[in-house]
């Protein structure tokens, strides 16, 4: 019998859909790594959190022709062994872009607006009206990665009457978003970008391009006024070039919900800045999660089983 291994907790609920796509199918579900290597074995497609999808499970998998992950992200993939093994590989790219982009304009308006500090107050019972705020309208917005994440932030963006500036590999805009960026930059022209956005959030994937993509010289470029948000992973910044530009004014403040370490060490002078807000990894967390990956799921499987390409494949070269 052929096998479908899901390596998290699905409900019934949510499986519903998949047993009538595979009625004749085995389908094991197994949180305990010791269970999945074991079922992996003879597992013909399996579905995880990429995080969770071990090297020693994808050694050990003689079946596999399939990977769907649960997530966006996929950095973390042993991605020789699957170009070694021919193995295709989905993610869930797309599922995460509303929740994430409201995340994305909570903390915009938490900064703007004074929310944060007025929180504090309360908190204290302190009746202060002289923080200053101001305004999302006709501020300026920079996307960097205009992936399906961005260009919901970007849409948002146009709704709050924001400008809104772009920034990905080719420099173009995205043929299926047209009017959602004023203007759209190519990857060198990342300090452009950088200086005349008053909001720059980082929407990228994780990369050997990308990594560390945010140093010294990229917060220098951005305005004093500015405040930089990362939605994206924490390696594309460098945390201690971030930490010296927030304590020595260099940009506002930011909004942060990956790090380069997770959970953040308590050491990390991150949780004590004023100007800091921290999110533990939590921007794509919505209780629709689950119903909105196992469409993606659904889809594939019954392409996979048609015969027809899969959507959301990840190029096992670049990694996303």
């Amino acid at each position: 019998m052929r096998k479908i291994l899901f390596g998290d907790k699905v409900s019934e609920k949510h499986l519903q859909k998949t047993r009538e796509i595979a009625p004749d199918w085995d389908i094991v579900i197994c949180e305990n790594p010791e269970d999945k290597l074991r079922h992996v074995q003879d597992a013909e497609i399996y579905v995880d959190w990429a995080m969770n999808i071990e090297r020693r499970f994808i050694e050990a998998a003689e079946k596999l022709k399939w990977i769907q992950a649960l997530s966006a992200g996929v950095d973390g993939l042993a991605f020789d062994l699957v170009r070694q093994k021919g193995i295709t590989v989905t993610n869930t790219s797309g599922i995460h872009k509303v929740p994430i982009a409201e995340m994305v304009f909570g903390y915009m308006l938490m900064f703007a607006r004074g929310l944060n500090r007025f929180f504090g107050q309360q908190k204290n019972k302190v009746w202060d009206k002289s923080i200053r705020t101001t305004e999302l309208f006709e501020k300026t917005l920079g996307v960097v990665g205009t992936g399906n994440i961005g260009n919901e932030i970007a849409r948002l963006g146009k709704a709050f009457g924001m400008k809104v500036l772009g920034l990905n590999s080719s420099g173009r805009i995205p043929a299926d978003c047209p009017g959602l960026y004023d203007e759209i930059y190519g990857i060198n022209s990342l300090f452009e970008l950088l200086s005349n956005s008053d909001f720059v959030v980082c929407a990228l994937p994780l990369t050997p391009e990308t990594h560390h993509l945010f140093k010294e010289e990229q917060f220098k470029a951005m305005k004093p006024s500015a405040y930089f948000i990362n939605i994206a992973r924490g390696a594309v910044v460098d945390e201690r070039a971030l930490e010296r530009a927030l304590a020595e004014g260099w940009i506002a403040g930011a909004a942060l919900d990956v790090f380069e370490r997770e959970p953040l060490p308590s050491e990390s002078p991150l949780w004590e800045m004023p100007n800091v807000i921290v999110t533990p990894h939590v921007a794509g967390s919505s209780n629709r999660y689950m119903e909105r990956a196992m469409k993606v799921v659904n889809e594939n499987l019954q392409r996979y089983l048609k015969g027809e390409p899969l959507i959301n494949v990840v190029d096992p070269v670049r990694g996303y």
